[in-house]
């Protein structure tokens, strides 16, 4: 990347053909940090009406665990430790725990897998696999992903979707709770009728 800080603007290096793009301060989402040389982004690619190509939509890659991340990393830990702890108090199955877990981590390194190939072009792990994946409870990993790899994170529709998948987790969980025994129940009363 180089970059004009005065004028603020600069050109963005594709890490698959080299081809050079115009970027504009503007096309940022973080404005207040200044490009520097060596800053690894993401973007998107438009053609301008003289044909020429500019980069919008640019989002710093993060490939490190920052301190901006402190509260993402709280919110999910916190579920999961909530899961674990009504887990241990008998409110809810011992097994939700190791699935949430292992369904963040999936969820995380899926994400990670696919912020790789959109750097380098390659073939993307399907969207609605990835919501698939916070639906049966790795939200907590996905969200971690979002915000440390910068994916996801622009796209309204995406957001939306992800966000009731959250909400489906979090108010099935609260429905089990608190009419625990009336499921039961009704499992039981559906598992009689399913033997005779």
């Amino acid at each position: 990347m180089s970059w004009n800080a005065d004028k603020g603007y600069g050109f963005i290096q594709s890490a698959n053909n080299h081809q050079q793009f115009f970027a504009h301060i503007t096309a940022f989402s973080n404005r207040r940090r200044q490009p520097t040389i060596g800053d690894h982004v993401t973007f998107t690619e438009q053609r301008q009406a003289d044909n020429k190509h500019r980069a919008v939509d640019i989002d710093y890659v993060r490939t490190k665990l920052s301190f901006a991340l402190l509260p993402v990393l709280t919110i999910a830990s916190a579920f999961i430790v909530v899961i674990a702890y009504f887990g241990l108090l008998g409110y809810l199955p011992t097994q939700l725990w190791w699935s949430f877990t292992f369904a963040s981590v999936v969820a995380y390194i899926f994400y990670a897998f696919d912020k790789k190939a959109a750097l380098n072009n390659k073939r993307r792990t399907p969207e609605d696999f990835l919501q698939f994946l916070a639906l049966i409870g790795g939200w907590p990993g996905a969200l971690i992903a979002q915000q440390q790899f910068r994916h996801k994170t622009r796209k309204r529709s995406f957001r939306v979707v992800f966000y009731l998948a959250v909400l489906i987790n979090i108010g099935a969980i609260t429905f089990y709770m608190l009419e625990k025994d009336t499921i039961i129940q009704w499992i039981k009363a559906m598992l009689g009728a399913i033997k005779l």
